[in-house]
Formats: C-alpha cells, sequence, structure tokens
C-alpha cells in the first residue's frame, strides 16, 4: 500500500534498444502504473550532472521498474494525453532501507 494516495496511471514505453538501420529507439509492450503526477518546474540534474528544468514528477509505490531511456504517457482529466522522458530518477527509501516511493521527474 502506496504512503500517499495514487489517483493516476501512467503508461510506461521501454526502451528495448535502437533499430540497426536509422538508429531510431525501439520500445517494447506498454505497461501501466498506477502514479501521482504534480505539475510543476523545478531545477534538477540530469544523469551528465548538468541543471534542467523538470516541468512536473511521477510518484511511484515501491520500487518502479522506470528506466531512463523509457517513455511514460499520462492523460489528464481532461483527456489530453503527453509523453514524457525521464530527466532523473530517485528512490526514497524508509528508515529500514525498504523503497517506499520512486520519483521520476519530466
Amino acid at each position: 500500500m502506496a504512503i500517499i494516495p495514487l489517483p493516476q496511471t501512467a503508461v510506461i514505453s521501454p526502451l528495448t534498444g535502437y533499430d540497426p538501420d536509422y538508429n531510431e529507439p525501439t520500445y517494447g509492450d506498454d505497461y501501466e502504473l498506477r502514479c501521482r503526477f504534480q505539475e510543476g518546474t523545478k531545477l534538477v540534474r540530469d544523469r551528465n550532472g548538468e541543471e534542467v528544468v523538470s516541468v512536473g514528477e511521477f510518484l511511484f509505490d515501491g520500487l518502479a521498474t522506470v528506466t531512463i531511456n523509457d517513455k511514460l504517457t499520462y492523460t489528464n482529466e481532461l483527456g489530453a494525453a503527453t509523453t514524457y522522458t525521464p530527466i532523473a530518477i530517485s528512490v526514497k527509501r524508509a528508515i529500514n532501507g525498504k523503497p517506499i516511493l520512486t520519483e521520476v521527474n519530466v
């Protein structure tokens, strides 16, 4: 059970590799994860250590199977779907070390 309500759903498209002819990314079968998506801008560091602006964050229960190369698609309450790529992923842990939330900045 999540420590916060997770009323929304994100569709995750996992990266499976790159097309050998065109070097385009290829994605595997989509799957859904319950989440909380919060819009808002903030500065975060990407995987290269550079500061970039995040436009929102996804919160997933426990240790989510999301990687930095995946695509996340979120449909808001008005029916508008937006696809995001992660900028930074961090895991929030309880005092005993157990993962309680995965935070994905996009």
